[in-house]
């Protein structure tokens, strides 16, 4: 949620009225905001065909910040969000982006779909792991888990279509073969431990 227009993001929290919601926590504020975000996108009819990145991060920023400003008295209690302040911004963006996935999934696979396409590519050095795939854990964002040849299991997250990704459907068959992941890193929050990480992200495999 980079890059929003101040004038714009202002006049949406400062100039809505504020409606007062009974919101006790910061998992009920968060299920709120994610819930009129997607209410907000899903008004807008967005054509993800022909949309642009910079359009899809404007509109995700916008929404969420026209729910912040309805709950903002709620919001600082556990949030401090400040325009000028990228990374307040960005904390508050990717909480609210975890528990989104949940209730409009079409829209946030598109948006984690072309950041991983423009941004989260761009200036990465590639990283090719060799072994054996032993597992994949099922989400919504699959994790491969493959036993490269130190021993050490490596997880990688499968983000988007990448070449390759059909040898994935038999894994039962993938299992007896030895493969090459060409992947990258990138940091993202990590709901986990509450704090951002690198994780590795799948982008070509082969059998060797």
């Amino acid at each position: 949620m980079k890059k929003l227009t101040y004038l714009v993001a202002s006049f949406i929290i400062f100039s809505n009225a504020l409606f007062a919601q009974d919101i006790d926590s910061k998992e009920v504020l968060l299920d709120t905001i994610a819930n009129e975000a997607c209410e907000c996108i899903n008004k807008k009819s967005i054509d993800f065909e022909t949309v642009q990145h910079s359009q899809l991060e404007m509109e995700f920023g916008l929404c969420i910040l026209e729910s912040y400003s309805k709950h903002k008295k709620e919001a600082d209690k556990y949030f401090t969000v400040s325009l000028t302040d990228e990374q307040s911004l960005e904390a508050l963006g990717a909480e609210v982006a975890i528990k989104m996935m949940g209730v409009c999934s079409d829209f946030m696979m598109k948006v984690v779909g072309t950041y991983t396409a423009s941004e989260f590519e761009e200036g990465k050095d590639d990283i090719i792991i060799v072994g054996q795939v032993t597992n994949i854990q099922e989400s919504l964002f699959n994790t491969i888990e493959l036993k490269d040849t130190d021993n050490r299991m490596q997880k990688i997250l499968w983000l988007e279509y990448f070449e390759g990704d059909h040898l994935l459907y038999d894994l039962n068959k993938l299992k007896k073969m030895k493969v090459k992941i060409t992947c990258y890193e990138y940091e993202m929050f990590d709901p986990k431990i509450k704090e951002y990480r690198n994780f590795k992200i799948i982008k070509k495999i082969s059998v060797l």
